[in-house]
């Protein structure tokens, strides 16, 4: 019986013990920034998002594990005509998400590189999403700064309207701030 008792305190121990990673996650009014280009003509749009998980194992960074749910509905491509042409063109009305989950994360040059499937109009695709900390930054910290940068073609996916006058190459790069889970 007390050896059966040892063994239930250290799995309680092993289990329950100090987590190595801490959850994170961007406010839900966060707009993260994308171009796109028309005629060569370079405009800006955004994704509102409406989820996100940062589980960051800061022992082990390769083992943290990022998603991202974009609503489409809520987004917007610039200006009231871009934003009814690129609802129209990512079939908004039936998959109102967009979503991005990562698979592998690894730490190279200052930065997360961090490949993930991303899912628009019901297609899953690879994306690489590099990510740099602008600050120092530890398991304590409450909120964490970062860029990021990530490029797609659109047509990959499916959404191929008004091309080639509006480019295929999707860019998001922008300076996001994720605060620790309550």
């Amino acid at each position: 019986m007390a050896r059966l008792s040892f063994y239930f305190l250290f799995l309680l121990y092993v289990f329950s013990g100090p987590s190595l990673s801490k959850n994170y996650q961007l406010s839900q009014e966060t707009n993260v920034t994308f171009k796109y280009f028309v005629a060569g003509l370079p405009l800006e749009g955004e994704f509102r998002v409406v989820e996100s998980k940062f589980d960051i194992n800061f022992q082990y960074p390769f083992k943290s594990i990022f998603s991202v749910k974009f609503d489409l509905m809520q987004s917007n491509a610039g200006f009231p005509l871009a934003t009814k042409a690129m609802k129209k063109v990512l079939d908004a009305y039936r998959f109102p998400s967009v979503v991005f989950e990562s698979g592998s994360v690894k730490f190279k040059d200052e930065s997360f590189q961090i490949v993930g499937l991303l899912k628009i109009r019901n297609v899953s695709k690879p994306v690489n999403l590099i990510v740099t900390v602008l600050e120092n930054y530890s398991s304590d910290t409450e909120t964490i700064r970062f860029s990021i940068r990530a490029s797609f073609n659109r047509r990959q996916f499916g959404a191929d309207g008004y091309y080639p006058l509006v480019s295929d190459a999707i860019i998001i790069e922008d300076v996001l701030t994720i605060n620790k889970s309550q």
